[in-house]
């Protein structure tokens, strides 16, 4: 018997031996009567469009149905509004200005890479998969600590893309960068190899035309890896995780409803003449959208969170039918929002406003009967701490999340942030930067560095249990309440910037 036995070990050898007897043998306590943890992510996903929290549109009916046996988190915020620094919260249980993580398609520092969530379910069969680049880039640091990390492309349609990473498996970034200026045609109508690039797209659209009529707008697709259905990847986890008998932690990210948004025909047009009304906004200092027809825009992400809902809700119907739902947390939220407002569409912005930051997040309890609705602000780096302890785990200290009500009583004093700096390196510190500090009622914006501002700062105060379209600003009106959030962030942000400086 090798010296570093260990629970894994263990636990393989259950199956030869009674478990207490094998434990006693063997000197090591009995394994605690841990369950599953599964982590449902629709990436952009905005609880500001979604019915369940209070949305003047019907988007998601399957999930109101089932939050009849969930706890609901109502006003539960990502670490930032894209999807490097609000994935790398999400998984580090840590905030950006810590993780580092603020470049887009950037990386966790080196140092922290093994400070995430799947090294804390160490005795757990783990498995990961995301439709976005982004996120991958994110599981590729986590690779060691995976058990079963699946490569983007089994989940996509064939395609000459999806059998040139198989081919090219060591250099994918390289093959597909080079792929995609020699052989697919862009915008223009054309590309560097005129001839090749005709056969290519020939033999592509015929992997795919049997699809087509069923998605008037296009086929789902992510941004230089091909086009994928979502039914296929819920058809997928729902016969893994069936199939999977140890204690599994999964962690499942996939694209919809992030842009482009195309829906089902059955979706397509549905909210079309519906009556909704959006509240008018102003336009925001960050706004870089004129001429854009918003309200259009928004009924087409409408429409694409309906083919969430309906996925989501076969998903969760396919799990409890093989019984998987009896010892299983199932977890859904999001990375990030979408916005169709003051000027800004979808979500890459320098904003947070509510839209972008302000997400999903249902619990399902193994065993959960009715609902529970919780209106606490709540974080993402909340979600590490919470499904360790709940599963017997140790919360690592380096978590700076807490654990979530109702599991742990909630804090007035809880403090919520999220942050943005898209520009700052590893090593560097802060010089620009969107932050927001939530606490109770209150939500503190303060952006520092940016040309809009000619470098300088810029601050607002909302009251978003009054005002949650965030319309008035406050901070001349309660500017001691202003003073004391801003000082609170302040130090924050001189503390994460400490080893940098």
């Amino acid at each position: 018997m090798k010296p570093n036995f260990n629970r894994r070990d263990f636990l393989k050898l259950a199956g030869m031996a009674p478990l207490a007897h094998l434990a006693q043998a063997l000197g090591l306590p009995a394994a605690p009567d841990r369950k599953n943890v599964v982590i449902i992510v629709f990436d952009a996903f905005s609880a500001s469009n979604i019915s369940l929290y209070g949305y003047g549109r019907n988007t998601a009916p399957n999930i109101a149905r089932l939050a009849e046996r969930a706890l609901v988190y109502h006003n539960h915020f990502a670490g930032s509004n894209f999807t490097t620094s609000g994935t790398a919260s999400l998984l580090t249980g840590t905030l950006p200005w810590t993780n580092r993580a603020l470049l887009f398609n950037g990386t966790i520092a080196k140092q922290l890479v093994r400070q995430n969530i799947f090294s804390v379910f160490k005795d757990y069969y783990k498995i990961a998969y995301s439709h976005n680049e982004l996120a991958l880039t994110l599981l590729a640091q986590f690779a060691g600590d995976i058990d079963e990390w699946l490569p983007q492309e089994l989940l996509f349609l064939n395609s000459s893309e999806k059998n040139l990473k198989k081919i090219f498996y060591r250099d994918a970034d390289v093959a597909s960068m080079s792929w995609v200026r020699n052989m697919k045609i862009n915008e223009a109508g054309y590309a560097y190899s005129l001839f090749l690039s005709r056969l290519v797209s020939f033999f592509d659209d015929k992997n795919v035309e049997a699809y087509k009529p069923l998605f008037p707008r296009g086929l789902p697709t992510a941004s230089g890896s091909g086009s994928f259905l979502l039914e296929r990847a819920i058809d997928w986890i729902a016969e893994r995780l069936a199939s999977l008998r140890e204690p599994t932690f999964g962690y499942f990210h996939l694209l919809p409803p992030h842009a482009p948004y195309h829906t089902p025909g059955e979706f397509v047009g549905r909210l079309r003449h519906d009556g909704f009304q959006p509240v008018e906004k102003p336009m925001d200092i960050f706004a870089t959208e004129e001429g854009v027809n918003f309200d259009l825009k928004r009924a087409y992400y409408d429409e694409f969170i309906m083919y969430v809902d309906r996925e989501f809700g076969r998903l969760f119907r396919m799990l409890e039918d093989a019984g998987r739902l009896k010892d299983t947390w199932l977890i859904l939220t999001s990375d990030h929002g979408e916005m169709f407002e003051r000027g800004i569409s979808e979500h890459l912005t320098n904003a947070l406003y509510q839209p972008v930051i302000r997400v999903p997040l249902l619990i399902f309890e193994p065993g959960r009967t009715e609902r529970q609705d919780i209106y606490t602000p709540t974080s993402a780096v909340d979600l590490l701490p919470t499904l360790a302890s709940l599963n017997g785990l140790p919360v690592p200290n380096w978590a700076e999340g807490t654990i979530l009500p109702p599991y742990q009583k909630p804090s007035d004093a809880k403090s919520v942030y999220a942050v943005l700096s898209k520009d700052t390196q590893h090593g560097e510190a802060l010089k620009q930067a969107s932050t927001t500090l939530i606490k109770g009622r209150y939500k503190l914006h303060y952006y520092f560095g940016y040309p809009e501002i000619n470098g300088g700062e810029l601050i607002k105060l909302y009251d978003i249990e009054s005002d949650p379209e965030e319309l008035n600003d406050l901070f001349a009106s309660k500017n001691n309440v202003a003073r004391e959030l801003l000082n609170e962030l302040k130090i924050k942000l001189t503390e994460a910037d400490k080893p940098y400086l």
